[in-house]
């Protein structure tokens, strides 16, 4: 009997020593909304390569046993959220989650969402994410002035009349970028002729940097990166968002976003945004303004319906432009269509619908079906002297997709569509008028494999131009992590495009050269590939990141654009030999002390191109570029300090030789820094900024050939590589008021 109760105890104590062990080798918590903190039920919460899982309780509660060896991946999956994937070190009694409701069809990018440090280490594909946080650095006003705490992208003039700014990414112009509208591909052709001047800053909730080829899913036309624009969400809390800005060169704006929630289901959102510049400024003293002046409107309506398994998006947008530039004395109503005074105007108007429409699988939550489409009507008049360029155009774009596991906690996915892009363009240049008409169907398929430590995205695609023939794009991205914190990335792909010969390089107009097209152009095509390495770690007992990516671009055919050949003449012609680029960039990112963060940034870059007259640097772009970045919070969060120094290497300039000698220029640019501060002081609900840019009042200098006789055959405007507008001041506040909770 004696024995007998020893063995009972014995048995009963390892039941209970069992039983401890197998609670403490669990992972629980609660699942909860991350806009109102309702819990949600109904989520699958899986071991990443694993069939073993559990689902959320009525009350958004789980608990699941660790049965595989830590650390491991843990994903969070439901109808309607963005998929989270969380590395578990050691289990958890308390591992809450904040899950954030997303449509994003037709884009695999996910970003962290910090104002410190900006590179994801959770996406596939290289991303750098600039949030709201961040763009509140920038002074003003519209999305080509938020790249300015970024080494990433450059955004430099177009020319010396337009005022237009054109972004450089991978050494390369911005049309080799694909913009996407929250996934959808936008701004393109006749739309590219603002640049992004035309997206007010302040609508933006956060952009997302993709270098390298972008997911084939997107499109074909991602042949260095993607910029992916999120928008300030229209559901949630109903919320009012003002900012006004006013600038010592009297530059004024002002912008206006209303959320209202009209049902459980359906929220809409209106956006509009006004800005005037009427003062005449001419700080270099050429005799032209150093910006045009300018006025416009920018309305945006976007409707979105949440339903159990239909979900739906609704965007209509409007901008309404116009500028008038020139010499200082030009008068439109007096001096257009004639030599008496030089003269540039734009009227720009472009309207846009898209729309995005998700079905969720009745029987397994991880399909659905994904229809995104966008039609957009622009018009441009412009005038550049007794030279004259219109053109519409009329564009629309439909994407299928169908994504799926292989089985419903499966490390397989698969994703695959049709596609369909109509583009009628209509355009004339003085008397000679140009038309072409696109019209592209394609299909794509996109597989990846996910691991705890690794994961592979592989794409193909194949459209079929109906200018251009069949064209195959095939897309590798692969993510290794070598500890849970440090990522090595590799990427290759081909992507292309159709070439604009006028829209893409409207700038160019500025001058008196001879156009001359020698042939038609062809489709640019190029491959890209690309490394990148980034470690994020502690410094000091603080979060820092360090990272590292080299991409190189060659061209299979280019639109060659050749300032070189001839001081006197333009030409247009397609590639006959190599065209590259290599892209070198290093970060550090670190919060040196409490509040108190910085960035340093370094890119270098070898572009070269053969020309009719051999091979050359490709102009205006710099090898080396730096970049600085200081910013203070305060304690209590109402103040923020921030400075920001950017560095730009000499480029080389188009061949003056053949002008006489005193309209020749330097063989180089010059070396400079741009200087930009900020202070911003929060009171509540609201916020007062006061700031300068170009603190240095670096101008270029000669920036115009011949500014004198701009009718003459030497003119030319469009040499410019720095900036025309010296140190500027500028004032704005910003108000947020919490109408009514969802």
């Amino acid at each position: 009997m004696k024995n007998l109760l020893i063995v009972v105890m014995v048995f009963g104590l390892a039941i209970q020593v069992q039983a401890q062990d197998s609670i403490a080798a669990q992972v629980s918590g609660v699942v909860s909304d991350a806009v109102d903190r309702q819990p949600i039920p109904g989520v699958n919460i899986y071991w990443q390569g694993t069939t073993q899982g559990v689902v959320s309780d009525a009350d958004g509660s789980y608990s699941i046993e660790v049965s595989v060896p830590l650390p491991a991946a843990l994903v969070f999956s439901h109808v309607g959220f963005q998929t989270e994937i969380f590395n578990i070190i050691r289990p958890a009694a308390d591992f809450n989650i904040a899950f954030k409701s997303s449509l994003e069809i037709g884009t695999v990018d996910i970003s962290e969402r910090r104002e410190t440090f900006t590179f994801s280490s959770a996406s596939t594909i290289h991303t750098e994410a600039i949030n709201r946080g961040v763009l509140r650095k920038a002074a003003c006003c519209n999305l080509s002035e938020s790249f300015e705490t970024t080494a990433s992208v450059d955004v430099v003039l177009n020319d010396a009349v337009t005022g237009a700014r054109k972004i450089q990414m991978l050494g390369l112009e911005g049309v080799y970028v694909q913009n996407l509208f929250e996934g959808i591909p936008f701004s393109r052709g006749l739309g590219n002729v603002l640049g992004f001047d035309q997206i007010p800053g302040p609508w933006i909730n956060e952009i997302q940097l993709t270098k390298g080829v972008g997911s084939a899913i997107n499109g074909y036309e991602s042949m260095t990166g993607q910029i992916n624009l999120e928008f300030l969400p229209s559901d949630g809390e109903e919320v009012l968002h003002a900012d006004i800005f006013a600038s010592n060169q009297a530059r004024y704006e002002a912008n206006a976003i209303w959320n209202k929630n009209l049902s459980e289901r359906w929220s809409t959102a209106l956006f509009a945004g006004v800005h005037t510049q009427q003062m005449k400024v001419d700080q270099n003293d050429d005799g032209f303004l150093d910006m045009p002046l300018r006025e416009g409107v920018k309305l945006m309506n976007r409707w979105k319906y949440s339903g159990d398994r239909l979900r739906s998006h609704i965007v209509a947008k409007y901008t309404s432009e116009e500028r008038t530039a020139g010499q200082t004395g030009f008068n439109r109503s007096e001096d257009l269509g004639t030599t008496d005074a030089y003269g540039f105007g734009m009227d720009y108007q472009q309207a846009e619908v898209l729309a995005k429409l998700g079905i969720l699988s009745l029987a397994r939550e991880d399909r659905s079906v994904g229809i995104t489409g966008i039609y957009s009507y622009t018009d441009v008049d412009t005038y550049f002297g007794m030279r004259r360029y219109t053109g519409i155009q009329h564009n629309a774009r439909l994407n299928a997709i169908f994504q799926t596991k292989f089985a419903q906690y499966s490390d397989h996915g698969i994703a695959a569509g049709v596609h369909y892009l109509y583009d009628d363009y209509n355009e004339a240049l003085d008397d000679s008028v140009f038309t072409r008409t696109e019209q592209v169907p394609g299909i794509f398929a996109e597989y990846t494999y996910e691991r705890p430590r690794f994961t592979a995205v592989a794409g193909a695609r194949t459209d079929f131009h109906n200018l251009y023939g069949t064209q195959f794009s095939p897309r590798l991205h692969l993510k290794y992590n070598l500890k849970p914190l440090t990522t090595l990335r590799t990427t290759a792909g081909r992507g292309f495009r159709s070439a604009n010969v006028y829209a893409d390089q409207l700038g160019l107009l500025a001058s008196s050269r001879q156009i001359r097209v020698l042939e038609n152009p062809g489709a640019e095509s190029s491959w890209n590939t690309g490394v990148s390495f980034m470690h994020k770690f502690e410094l000091g007992k603080r979060d820092a990141v360090f990272n590292m990516d080299y991409y190189y671009t060659a061209f299979e055919n280019q639109l060659v654009v050749d300032r070189d050949f001839d001081a006197g003449q333009l030409l247009f012609y397609n590639l006959q030999g190599q065209s590259f680029a290599h892209s070198f960039q290093t970060d550090f990112q670190a919060e040196l002390v409490k509040g108190l963060g910085a960035k340093v940034s370094y890119k270098y870059q070898d572009v070269q191109m053969d020309y009719i007259s051999g091979r050359l640097d490709k102009p205006m772009i710099p090898r080396h570029r730096a970049l600085f970045n200081v910013g203070y919070t305060s304690p209590n969060g109402n103040w923020y300090l921030d400075f920001t120094t950017n560095w730009y290497g000499t480029s080389r300039l188009p061949d003056t030789a053949g002008n006489p000698e005193e309209f020749r220029i330097a063989e180089r640019s010059d070396s400079f820094f741009i200087l930009n501060s900020q202070v911003t002081r929060v009171i509540h609900n609201f916020e007062i900024y006061v700031g300068a840019e170009n603190l240095g009042n670096f101008i270029q200098s000669n920036a115009i050939i011949d500014a004198e006789n701009p009718f003459g055959s030497n003119f030319d405007a469009s040499m410019i590589y720095g900036p025309l507008n010296g140190r500027t001041f500028y004032i704005g506040a910003r108000l947020k008021l919490k109408t009514k909770k969802s």
